[in-house]
């Protein structure tokens, strides 16, 4: 394990930590950055429009598929840093 992979895991872990929950917004950050992180660019079908919740996790994620999986690390990281500080 690398070492940027091992920072990745110990910010995964630190994010159930928050002794506040992020806004909607923060949480779709969280939320691509993590997947583009583990499971590289997206790999599903678009959900329907009125699938609200599906939709705006999958438009997020979709955000973020030029990003190689070192970059997706790299900023979950930071942002979890960002907001436990």
């Amino acid at each position: 394990m690398t070492d940027l992979e091992d920072r990745f895991n110990k910010a995964v872990l630190k994010v159930h930590d928050l002794t506040e929950k992020p806004s909607n917004r923060t949480l779709l950050e969280l939320y691509s950055l993590y997947k583009q992180a583990t499971v590289g660019p997206i790999n599903t079908t678009k959900p329907w429009a009125v699938q609200v919740e599906a939709r705006a996790k999958w438009d997020a994620w979709k955000s973020k598929e030029k990003l190689t999986i070192r970059e997706a690390m790299t900023k979950y990281i930071a942002l979890v840093e960002s907001l436990l500080s």
